[in-house]
């Protein structure tokens, strides 16, 4: 019989090995021996030093049908075509990624994919001393001192598959997916009322492949075997957590030079371009909006603000203050790799043009936007928003929706946004805009109707 001694340690033994079973699911890359393959890996990934920055747990690859995770390795086919399907979300808290979001709506149908990861939470790691270690492999062959051979159950081990669970709620469905990688909690989740849909979603993640990511970024098999994901870096629908913490940390919003109005004209030598105003109008100077209370808009709001700035704003000469606002112009700079915003890089790169869009809504001060559109002048490339804007003064209950055209073009790492209001369609089509000089180009006249083209100012 076991002294009470040896059944304590044995009873130990079991705690440790099933939180180490719980830690490390999903851990599929057996690590080097004699580390056994049960024990958790608690690895963040490290660049080396020809990398800018590491490897972030948004990292991945996407294609039309297909998602990878770069950070963490699994990859598996889509129930949903990409295309036309992608959606953007709000900025995650400060310890959880957003990897991916599509939804789709067609007729009654409709479905919906989401994939986040969550940072580990300190103490559900688990150290077990290396003198304790070999006792700990010992017990789990079953050879340990006093032979007390107490299964593990299956589902602890597990490795290389998601846990999940099913509800049903009249005709809507909801699949939910989770593994533990590294000590990241990844969740999929998928919603629908659409039976083939969920059907599919269910066997694609019954298919999903695990890899190995190497320090480098790169996937290869646990035999070694590099793997080349199918479509390109997607680093997920928001802005990676990793880039929003360091840009309210850093604010590099504060670097962006303001310029300053005179005589009509807004100059920035910093940038290197002026803007001259529309006959008859002034710059304004307001009081900040007050910044909205939810968390997540609140976030969201700190993080445009660190990687923005307003340059410049406008009103009509005759705009008496304390009146409803009529039309306008705002003129800001935004760091479109601090906001992780690619932009378009063609006339035919209507995609990118999308992407910013989207960006720009999501962002929460740019009103909504109906379609856009590309348009090149003397070499500089603009991408054209068309839509409406909510605009307040403080102490109004009631909003006035404007309509609105916004001119944006790259120039010396900045994206340069022009935002043109007016109170109806109409009196925006006849809104004169003022023109615009980069360094070494002639003038270029913007027009807010869109019948217009981007043209030459006239002399």
């Amino acid at each position: 019989m076991s002294s009470p001694n040896t059944i304590s340690a044995h009873v130990v033994a079991i705690f440790l090995l099933i939180l180490c079973a719980v830690a490390g699911a999903g851990a599929q890359c057996p690590p080097a021996a004699p580390d056994p393959s049960f024990l958790p890996r608690v690895e963040v990934a490290k660049p080396k030093p020809t990398v800018a920055e590491p490897v972030l747990p948004e990292a991945g690859f996407l294609s039309n049908t297909h998602y990878t995770s770069q950070f963490f390795g699994f990859s598996f086919d889509l129930p949903l075509t990409v295309q036309g399907h992608e959606i953007m979300t709000s900025v995650m808290p400060e310890k959880q990624h957003a990897l991916l979001a599509l939804q789709f709506e067609q007729g009654q149908q409709r479905g919906y994919i989401s994939i986040t990861a969550t940072d580990p939470v300190p103490g559900r790691d688990v150290n077990i001393p290396e003198e304790r270690q070999k006792e700990v492999e010992s017990w789990a062959r079953g050879t340990g001192a006093g032979g007390l051979p107490i299964p593990v159950p299956q589902y602890l081990l597990r490795s290389n598959r998601f846990y999940h669970r099913f509800d049903r709620r009249g005709r809507n469905y909801a699949a939910q997916y989770w593994i533990s990688i590294n000590n990241y909690t990844v969740e999929v989740f998928f919603a629908t009322n659409d039976e083939d849909f969920l059907r599919k979603a269910k066997q694609d993640m019954a298919d999903a492949r695990f890899y190995c990511p190497q320090d480098d970024g790169t996937l290869v098999t646990e035999d070694s075997k590099p793997v080349k994901p199918p479509g390109q870096p997607y680093t997920g629908p928001t802005a990676p957590t990793f880039r929003v913490n360091a840009a309210l940390h850093d604010q590099p919003a504060k670097d962006i030079p303001l310029g300053e109005v005179e005589d009509g004209v807004y100059r920035n030598p910093g940038i290197g371009f002026a803007y001259e105003l529309p006959k008859g109008w002034k710059p304004l100077v307001t009081d900040p909006v007050d910044p909205p209370r939810e968390a997540t808009a609140l976030r969201e709001y700190h993080f445009l603000h660190a990687c923005s700035q307003i340059l410049l704003q406008a009103v009509p000469e005759q705009q008496s203050s304390g009146q409803p606002l009529e039309a306008a112009i705002v003129l800001r700079a935004l760091d479109p790799n601090c906001l992780a915003m690619r932009t378009a890089t063609s006339l035919s790169d209507k995609r990118g043009a999308d992407e910013v869009a989207a960006s720009l809504e999501q962002l929460g001060e740019f009103g909504a936007i109906g379609s856009d559109e590309l348009l090149s002048s003397y070499g500089h490339l603009f991408m054209v928003f068309h839509g409406t804007i909510a605009t307040s003064s403080r102490g109004e209950d009631l909003a006035a929706r404007l309509s609105q055209t916004m001119f944006a073009t790259r120039f010396n790492k900045l994206l340069l946004v022009w935002t043109f209001m007016a109170s109806n369609a109409t009196a925006l089509d006849r809104l004169t805009t003022g023109s615009i000089t980069f360094d070494g180009t002639p003038a270029i006249q913007l027009h807010t109707a869109k019948s217009e083209k981007l043209r030459p100012a006239t002399p």
